[in-house]
Protein backbone atom coordinates (compact mmCIF):
# COMPACT_ATOMS: atom_id res chain seq x y z
CA UNK A 1 0.00 0.00 0.00
CA UNK A 2 1.63 3.59 -1.00
CA UNK A 3 1.76 5.98 1.72
CA UNK A 4 -1.02 8.28 2.21
CA UNK A 5 -3.21 5.76 0.06
CA UNK A 6 -5.78 5.10 2.08
CA UNK A 7 -6.44 9.08 4.35
CA UNK A 8 -9.90 9.18 3.06
CA UNK A 9 -10.54 6.06 4.41
CA UNK A 10 -8.79 6.93 7.67
CA UNK A 11 -10.62 10.64 7.85
CA UNK A 12 -13.61 8.78 7.56
CA UNK A 13 -12.97 6.26 10.55
CA UNK A 14 -11.90 9.07 12.76
CA UNK A 15 -15.09 11.22 12.08
CA UNK A 16 -16.94 8.67 12.99
CA UNK A 17 -15.15 8.13 16.27
CA UNK A 18 -15.13 11.78 17.17
CA UNK A 19 -11.63 12.14 16.62
CA UNK A 20 -12.72 14.63 13.83
CA UNK A 21 -14.72 18.03 14.22
CA UNK A 22 -15.38 20.41 11.60
CA UNK A 23 -16.45 23.41 12.17
CA UNK A 24 -18.30 26.49 10.09
CA UNK A 25 -15.71 29.03 10.44
CA UNK A 26 -12.56 29.92 12.35
CA UNK A 27 -14.21 31.63 14.88
CA UNK A 28 -16.51 28.82 16.03
CA UNK A 29 -12.99 26.91 15.73
CA UNK A 30 -11.21 28.80 18.01
CA UNK A 31 -14.08 29.25 20.78
CA UNK A 32 -14.86 25.30 20.20
CA UNK A 33 -11.04 24.69 21.41
CA UNK A 34 -10.94 27.22 23.68
CA UNK A 35 -13.58 25.61 25.50
CA UNK A 36 -11.43 22.62 26.15
CA UNK A 37 -8.90 24.58 27.71
CA UNK A 38 -11.32 25.60 30.78
CA UNK A 39 -9.58 22.31 32.88
CA UNK A 40 -7.00 22.86 35.49
CA UNK A 41 -3.64 23.35 34.67
CA UNK A 42 -2.37 19.47 35.35
CA UNK A 43 -5.48 17.99 33.22
CA UNK A 44 -5.85 20.61 30.72
CA UNK A 45 -5.22 19.13 27.23
CA UNK A 46 -2.03 19.81 24.76
CA UNK A 47 -3.88 22.72 22.32
CA UNK A 48 -1.67 22.47 19.14
CA UNK A 49 -1.60 24.92 15.87
CA UNK A 50 1.18 24.51 12.90
CA UNK A 51 1.76 28.06 13.17
CA UNK A 52 2.61 31.25 15.91
CA UNK A 53 -0.25 33.18 14.04
CA UNK A 54 -2.47 30.59 14.56
CA UNK A 55 -1.06 29.83 18.52
CA UNK A 56 -1.90 33.64 18.99
CA UNK A 57 -4.97 33.46 18.20
CA UNK A 58 -5.77 30.28 20.33
CA UNK A 59 -4.17 31.70 23.07
CA UNK A 60 -5.96 34.84 23.21
CA UNK A 61 -9.08 33.39 22.53
CA UNK A 62 -8.67 31.11 25.97
CA UNK A 63 -7.39 33.46 27.86
CA UNK A 64 -10.63 35.37 26.95
CA UNK A 65 -12.89 32.30 27.55
CA UNK A 66 -10.99 32.43 31.12
CA UNK A 67 -11.44 36.00 32.16
CA UNK A 68 -14.82 35.32 30.91
CA UNK A 69 -15.37 32.66 33.48
CA UNK A 70 -13.99 34.97 36.44
CA UNK A 71 -16.21 38.18 34.91
CA UNK A 72 -17.70 38.21 39.31
CA UNK A 73 -15.49 41.08 40.62
CA UNK A 74 -14.65 39.17 43.27
CA UNK A 75 -12.79 36.88 40.90
CA UNK A 76 -11.23 38.94 38.41
CA UNK A 77 -7.59 39.84 38.32
CA UNK A 78 -6.09 42.18 40.47
CA UNK A 79 -3.39 43.39 38.30
CA UNK A 80 -2.51 42.55 34.53
CA UNK A 81 1.33 42.88 32.91
CA UNK A 82 1.77 43.47 29.41
CA UNK A 83 4.37 42.01 27.51
CA UNK A 84 6.84 43.66 24.96
CA UNK A 85 4.61 41.60 22.46
CA UNK A 86 1.32 43.18 23.35
CA UNK A 87 0.59 39.68 25.62
CA UNK A 88 -2.05 40.35 28.57
CA UNK A 89 -0.78 38.33 31.65
CA UNK A 90 -3.10 37.67 34.93
CA UNK A 91 -2.77 35.58 37.88
CA UNK A 92 -3.81 31.90 36.97
CA UNK A 93 -2.68 32.00 33.06
CA UNK A 94 -0.42 29.00 31.98
CA UNK A 95 2.97 30.97 30.71
CA UNK A 96 6.33 29.83 29.17
CA UNK A 97 9.84 31.26 29.91
CA UNK A 98 11.63 31.90 26.55
CA UNK A 99 15.11 32.40 27.40
CA UNK A 100 17.39 30.51 29.57
CA UNK A 101 18.45 31.75 32.85
CA UNK A 102 20.17 29.65 34.88
CA UNK A 103 20.63 32.61 38.19
CA UNK A 104 16.38 32.56 37.90
CA UNK A 105 16.04 28.72 37.61
CA UNK A 106 14.28 28.67 34.45
CA UNK A 107 14.40 27.76 31.04
CA UNK A 108 13.67 27.87 27.68
CA UNK A 109 9.92 26.23 27.19
CA UNK A 110 9.16 25.86 30.41
CA UNK A 111 6.14 25.98 31.64
CA UNK A 112 4.21 27.91 34.41
CA UNK A 113 1.47 28.78 36.26
CA UNK A 114 0.96 32.73 37.59
CA UNK A 115 0.23 32.87 40.89
CA UNK A 116 0.64 36.69 41.34
CA UNK A 117 1.32 39.56 39.73
CA UNK A 118 2.93 42.48 41.25
CA UNK A 119 2.69 46.21 40.92
CA UNK A 120 6.37 46.59 39.26
CA UNK A 121 5.46 43.90 36.46
CA UNK A 122 6.99 40.64 38.00
CA UNK A 123 5.07 37.39 38.49
CA UNK A 124 5.00 34.93 40.71
CA UNK A 125 4.96 30.97 39.20
CA UNK A 126 4.44 27.76 39.83
CA UNK A 127 5.86 24.70 37.81
CA UNK A 128 6.97 21.61 37.32
CA UNK A 129 10.56 22.91 38.95
CA UNK A 130 9.03 24.48 41.62
CA UNK A 131 7.89 28.21 42.69
CA UNK A 132 10.15 31.38 41.16
CA UNK A 133 9.65 34.83 41.22
CA UNK A 134 10.49 36.22 37.48
CA UNK A 135 11.57 39.88 37.79
CA UNK A 136 9.99 42.53 35.49
CA UNK A 137 12.83 43.06 33.28
CA UNK A 138 12.47 39.21 32.78
CA UNK A 139 8.71 39.39 31.77
CA UNK A 140 8.58 41.90 29.86
CA UNK A 141 10.58 40.29 27.08
CA UNK A 142 10.89 36.63 27.65
CA UNK A 143 7.37 35.09 28.69
CA UNK A 144 4.88 34.61 26.72
CA UNK A 145 0.88 32.58 27.06
CA UNK A 146 1.26 29.14 26.75
CA UNK A 147 -2.19 27.88 26.67
CA UNK A 148 -0.97 26.21 23.62
CA UNK A 149 1.57 25.66 21.55
CA UNK A 150 3.12 24.70 17.36
CA UNK A 151 3.88 21.58 16.38
CA UNK A 152 7.32 21.86 16.85
CA UNK A 153 6.69 23.05 20.89
CA UNK A 154 4.99 19.74 21.20
CA UNK A 155 7.57 17.25 19.91
CA UNK A 156 8.44 14.79 22.84
CA UNK A 157 5.32 15.76 24.88
CA UNK A 158 2.95 13.29 25.78
CA UNK A 159 -0.45 14.31 27.50
CA UNK A 160 -4.14 12.26 27.92
CA UNK A 161 -5.49 14.58 25.36
CA UNK A 162 -4.89 16.37 22.63
CA UNK A 163 -6.30 18.68 20.19
CA UNK A 164 -4.54 19.30 16.95
CA UNK A 165 -5.80 22.69 14.38
CA UNK A 166 -5.32 21.27 10.50
CA UNK A 167 -5.80 23.85 7.74
CA UNK A 168 -3.57 24.52 4.74
CA UNK A 169 -0.68 25.39 6.18
CA UNK A 170 -0.14 21.79 7.82
CA UNK A 171 1.88 19.28 6.53
CA UNK A 172 1.72 15.23 7.19
CA UNK A 173 4.81 14.97 9.56
CA UNK A 174 3.16 17.82 11.40
CA UNK A 175 0.05 15.86 11.37
CA UNK A 176 1.60 13.02 12.79
CA UNK A 177 3.34 14.72 15.73
CA UNK A 178 -0.17 16.39 16.23
CA UNK A 179 -2.32 13.33 16.21
CA UNK A 180 0.05 11.02 18.51
CA UNK A 181 1.02 13.41 21.58
CA UNK A 182 -2.58 12.06 23.46
CA UNK A 183 -2.44 8.79 25.26
CA UNK A 184 -6.11 8.60 25.38
CA UNK A 185 -7.74 11.15 22.74
CA UNK A 186 -6.31 12.77 19.90
CA UNK A 187 -8.52 15.46 17.78
CA UNK A 188 -8.20 17.17 14.54
CA UNK A 189 -10.12 20.44 14.15
CA UNK A 190 -10.87 21.65 10.47
CA UNK A 191 -12.81 24.66 8.81
CA UNK A 192 -14.83 23.58 5.92
CA UNK A 193 -18.28 23.83 4.78
CA UNK A 194 -18.74 20.58 4.15
CA UNK A 195 -17.61 17.16 4.71
CA UNK A 196 -16.21 16.65 1.72
CA UNK A 197 -14.30 19.70 1.95
CA UNK A 198 -12.85 18.57 4.86
CA UNK A 199 -11.96 15.12 3.26
CA UNK A 200 -10.21 16.73 1.08
CA UNK A 201 -7.94 18.81 2.71
CA UNK A 202 -6.93 15.97 5.25
CA UNK A 203 -5.91 13.99 2.10
CA UNK A 204 -3.59 16.87 0.97
CA UNK A 205 -2.37 16.83 4.30
CA UNK A 206 -1.06 13.28 4.00
CA UNK A 207 0.20 13.65 0.24
CA UNK A 208 2.00 17.50 1.33
CA UNK A 209 5.38 17.81 1.51
CA UNK A 210 7.01 20.16 3.69
CA UNK A 211 9.28 21.70 0.81
CA UNK A 212 5.92 22.27 -1.04
CA UNK A 213 4.54 25.08 2.17
CA UNK A 214 7.39 27.83 0.65
CA UNK A 215 10.18 29.78 2.23
CA UNK A 216 7.96 31.27 4.67
CA UNK A 217 7.01 28.21 6.15
CA UNK A 218 10.59 27.08 6.31
CA UNK A 219 11.85 30.21 8.10
CA UNK A 220 9.75 29.55 11.24
CA UNK A 221 10.64 25.97 10.93
CA UNK A 222 14.49 27.12 11.18
CA UNK A 223 13.09 29.86 13.99
CA UNK A 224 11.70 27.14 15.86
CA UNK A 225 14.94 25.26 15.51
CA UNK A 226 16.45 27.99 16.95
CA UNK A 227 14.47 28.60 20.39
CA UNK A 228 14.37 25.04 21.06
CA UNK A 229 18.15 24.97 22.09
CA UNK A 230 17.21 28.20 24.05
CA UNK A 231 18.10 32.12 23.34
CA UNK A 232 21.44 31.34 25.21
CA UNK A 233 22.28 28.50 22.74
CA UNK A 234 25.59 28.65 21.14
CA UNK A 235 24.97 29.93 17.60
CA UNK A 236 26.60 27.34 15.78
CA UNK A 237 24.57 24.84 17.65
CA UNK A 238 21.55 26.75 16.72
CA UNK A 239 22.65 27.35 13.00
CA UNK A 240 23.25 23.40 13.26
CA UNK A 241 19.66 22.65 14.50
CA UNK A 242 17.85 25.33 11.91
CA UNK A 243 19.84 23.52 8.47
CA UNK A 244 18.71 19.90 10.23
CA UNK A 245 14.75 21.35 10.13
CA UNK A 246 15.74 22.12 6.38
CA UNK A 247 17.39 18.53 5.53
CA UNK A 248 14.46 16.84 6.42
CA UNK A 249 11.56 18.91 4.90
CA UNK A 250 13.46 18.08 1.52
CA UNK A 251 13.19 14.34 2.42
CA UNK A 252 10.10 12.54 1.53
CA UNK A 253 7.90 12.23 4.73
CA UNK A 254 6.30 8.77 5.37
CA UNK A 255 2.62 9.01 5.87
CA UNK A 256 1.46 7.79 9.04
CA UNK A 257 -2.19 7.89 6.77
CA UNK A 258 -2.47 4.17 6.13
CA UNK A 259 -3.49 3.46 9.42
CA UNK A 260 -4.97 5.56 12.71
CA UNK A 261 -2.35 7.07 14.65
CA UNK A 262 -1.64 5.09 17.90
CA UNK A 263 -3.82 6.39 20.66
CA UNK A 264 -6.23 8.49 18.75
CA UNK A 265 -10.45 7.04 20.56
CA UNK A 266 -8.59 4.62 22.98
Amino acid sequence: MRAGEDSADIFDTLLARGDIVIHASEVERLAAVAETATAPADAAPLLIADTREQVSLLNAAIRDRRLRDLSAPSNAPASTLTTSTGEQISSGDRIATRRNDRDLGVANRDTWTVTAVHGDGALDVRGRPGERTLPADYTHRHVELAFATTVHGAQGDTVDNAHLLIDETTGAASAYVGMTRGRQTNTAHLVAETVDDARAQWVDIFHRDRADLGPSHAAEAARDAVERLGTQANPLEAKRGARGIHRRSEEHVPSPACRPPRGIGR
